[in-house]
């Protein structure tokens, strides 16, 4: 006797009282979650269709008149968000990332901007159970991290996925009964997307039995409990974290917090089992460092630090829009006692740049190398102030250290000069 996997009719299981923006692309996926919606929620529910321009404008136009048709036929209201031509290619530039990446975080960031300006409850996206499958067979053979095999949450922040247990064939039946056609996507056939390659090699060989088996692996990675560790970052050159927290969280959130805090600072290399070890015994010893290509891991009494260490440079001063890797903070107050007092003239014919290994500063006690006050202050590297060949000002605050004037500018009149991050 043959048995039905679900004994009653699909329902969305959503909170009757919310209201939702449903993430609708046109293809069969999300037309049968916005089929599912004009009968359960379509009072409360809008369709909102971001436009990427990444493809033909005839073909986007198409697609665009096929889904205000649908859903006009749904009885739900039709939205369209334009990202504008091009926004895609920079955002990957910018964000050193794939197409399909820059394309992804753009429309959750789009879709989450309607939501909230328009006071909806939720985002629903139509991820269901074969894309479950995919996620977890792409991060299998990309060696991902163990705690992203949590794959697809069916709740994330404002995002919901109700059709996450449902299997393709239900996706493509309840479509067909409504007796609406889709459109297709022409990018989802090329196969130099990795999703699409294990689409159309791998997941028709796998069984039903075996889609489940997988997906229980991405439920029960997320059922493991976790211990928030926080990562404070400071622009795009520090993060830290407190090293207390990260030694009394699980294995599985280290390895994830230490991916925050690397990627926070520009590391795009997939954190390996021995840097996590590594990471750990710094925290423990309290002292030392770990230097990964240009990031510095440094270990402190209470914390663990990250430092991205830039290149070398020398940049003119040219008031505080100077553009450098850092940003110059300059008042003419400041509660900090400490804080570095430039004449004006001195900063006129000024440079800043990166310290090397030969740099001195003559301070009140006498002449100091810029390279033993990095080691005083445990910190990677310096920013100096040059005027005319010598070194008037060292800037290690932005890092944790402390900045240093020279003598013969020490109790003159100036403005208040600091680097920031």
């Amino acid at each position: 006797m043959k048995s039905s996997r679900r004994q009653t009719p699909f329902t969305l299981n959503l909170p009757p009282q919310d209201r939702y923006v449903v993430a609708f692309s046109g293809g069969i996926d999300s037309l049968a979650l916005i089929a599912f919606m004009s009968e359960e929620e379509r009072k409360r529910s809008v369709a909102v269709y971001v436009d990427h321009s990444i493809r033909g404008r005839e073909e986007l136009d198409k697609e665009i008149s096929l889904n205000r048709k649908n859903t006009r036929k749904l009885g739900i209201p039709f939205y369209i968000i334009k990202l504008g031509d091009g926004a895609v290619e920079r955002y990957a530039l910018e964000k050193d990332c794939g197409t399909e990446a820059a394309a992804r975080s753009l429309r959750y960031s789009a879709l989450e901007r309607f939501r909230e300006e328009n006071g909806f409850d939720w985002i629903l996206t139509a991820h269901h159970q074969d894309d479950q499958t995919e996620t977890l067979i792409m991060r299998m053979m990309s060696s991902s991290p163990f705690w992203s095999y949590g794959g697809i949450r069916e709740i994330e922040g404002h995002i919901r996925r109700p059709l996450l247990t449902l299997e393709k064939k239900e996706i493509k039946k309840k479509v067909r009964e409504s007796g609406l056609k889709w459109s297709e996507d022409s990018t989802n056939s090329d196969e130099n997307y990795k999703r699409n390659w294990i689409r159309k090699n791998i997941l028709p060989s796998i069984n039903l039995k075996e889609k489940r088996l997988i997906s229980s692996i991405a439920s029960n990675v997320a059922s493991f409990p976790s211990k928030e560790v926080k990562v404070t970052i400071y622009g795009d050159y520090r993060a830290t974290i407190i090293s207390d927290s990260f030694l009394s969280s699980y294995p599985w959130d280290r390895e994830k917090v230490i991916f925050k805090a690397l990627s926070s600072v520009g590391n795009k290399e997939r954190i390996k089992r021995g840097l996590v070890n590594e990471i750990i015994k710094g925290a423990l010893r309290k002292s030392g460092r770990t230097e990964i290509g240009n990031i510095v891991i440094r270990y402190l009494k209470d914390r663990i630090e990250f430092i991205a260490v830039p290149s070398s440079f020398i940049t003119p001063y040219r008031g505080p829009d100077t553009v450098f890797p850092f940003k110059i903070r300059v008042t003419n107050t400041s509660l900090d006692p400490l804080a570095l007092r430039i004449p004006e003239s001195a900063l006129s014919t000024a440079v800043f740049r990166k310290a090397n290994g030969y740099d001195e500063i003559e301070l009140k006690d006498g002449i100091r190398k810029i390279s033993s006050l990095l080691k005083e202050y445990h910190l990677p590297y310096a920013i100096v102030l040059e005027n005319s060949g010598i070194v008037e000002a060292v800037f290690l605050s932005f890092l944790g250290g402390r900045d240093r004037l020279s003598n013969k500018l020490l109790n003159k009149e100036g403005i208040i000069v600091s680097v920031t991050q």
